[in-house]
Parts: C-alpha cells; sequence; structure tokens
C-alpha cells in the first residue's frame, strides 16, 4: 500500500500541475570587446529545443540574472539563441543623470540577426558572458 502511495504522489508531483519545463539558474554579464560593461536593457534567451524565453534585467556593470516563469529562476537546458535588447531615448529634453554607456548595434536585438548562442547546462550555478561587438 505504501508503494502505491509513494507512486500516486510521484504522478501528481510529476504529471499533475504544470506544464513548465524545468528551469536551471543563470547569471551572466553582458560586454563589449574591448571589456566594457553594456550598462542597460535585457537579455533574452529563446530555448531552441523548447520555445521558452528567459529575461533578465542588464545592471550598470553589465551583470544579469535570468528567469523564465519567475524572476531568477532561470532557463530551460540545452542551446539558445540569444539576444540583447536596448532603448535609450536621448532626445535632449531629459537630462540623464545615468551614465548609459556605448550604445547596442541594433542587430542583437533581433534572433534573425544576432550571432549570439547560448548553452544552458543542468547544473546548479550556469555563468556566461556575452561579448558584443560595439556600434559603427
Amino acid at each position: 500500500m505504501r508503494t502505491l502511495l509513494n507512486f500516486v504522489f510521484l504522478l501528481c508531483v510529476v504529471g499533475c500541475g504544470s506544464d513548465q519545463v524545468a528551469t536551471y539558474p543563470v547569471t551572466g554579464r553582458v560586454v563589449f570587446l574591448d571589456g566594457s560593461p553594456v550598462r542597460t536593457g535585457t537579455v533574452e534567451l529563446e530555448s531552441k529545443q523548447f520555445g521558452t524565453t528567459a529575461t533578465g534585467s542588464i545592471n550598470q556593470d553589465g551583470t544579469f540574472v535570468l528567469g523564465t516563469y519567475t524572476p531568477n529562476d532561470g532557463a530551460a537546458e540545452g542551446e539558445h539563441n540569444a539576444i540583447v535588447v536596448q532603448m535609450i531615448i536621448n532626445d535632449g529634453s531629459i537630462r540623464h543623470t545615468v551614465d548609459h554607456g556605448n550604445p547596442v548595434p541594433p542587430s542583437y536585438g533581433d534572433y534573425d540577426t544576432s550571432p549570439l548562442t547560448v548553452s544552458v547546462q543542468p547544473i546548479e550555478q550556469n555563468e556566461i558572458v556575452l561579448t558584443l561587438e560595439s556600434a559603427p
């Protein structure tokens, strides 16, 4: 009887409930070729296998933490296409008090043109570095 109860419990934990793909913690940094950090924007990974997306905001030092279903829960295992999206409005009417750093070339903000790919492993902590060319 105990084995049957354990089996039913396992079925409910694994199969009842959610269709969510398992995620693994991912932290990283976005930098330009010269090593300077990308200071603002968003990183997004799209799983090639599952189609899920993980996103994270870029901090002033270029660091980010990804989340798929909740903030900071990571990304699905496997290969991902990656994009870096940045929106800086500089129309001269607002005085910025934060240094936004160098702009990210628009090609990194589209899955069709971004050359970035990332592999997420089923481990306790994935650390990635995304290196970008500067805008011309």
